[in-house]
């Protein structure tokens, strides 16, 4: 899921710090993004579904996405025949060790 960013998140923090004085930065950035995350699975209704083609690569692993994207339901190839795979969900995050 991609996290709250630019100029939105930084008034959102100053916004929090108004009333929460006491609360650091990386606290509340980490409750924005828990807060985003609940609110994608408590409604989903309101957030835009879309199927997204993206053409695979021989060989890559990591792949780069539009930063509207929220949370990835679900990654099915095709093949040279037509016939659907889906992909079990990947948890690793790129550049970390397996």
């Amino acid at each position: 899921m991609t996290a709250i960013t630019g100029t939105n998140q930084k008034e959102l923090i100053e916004l929090v710090k108004q009333h929460f004085p006491d609360k650091g930065e990386v606290e509340i950035r980490k409750m924005l993004n828990q807060c985003q995350s609940e609110i994608v699975r408590k409604a989903p209704g309101i957030v835009k579904r879309s199927d997204t083609g993206i053409t695979s690569v021989a060989s890559t692993r990591f792949y780069d996405l539009d930063s509207d994207i929220l949370e990835i339901l679900r990654v099915e190839l095709t093949d040279s025949d037509g016939n659907y795979y889906s992909i079990p969900r990947v948890s690793l995050i790129p550049g970390t060790e397996e």
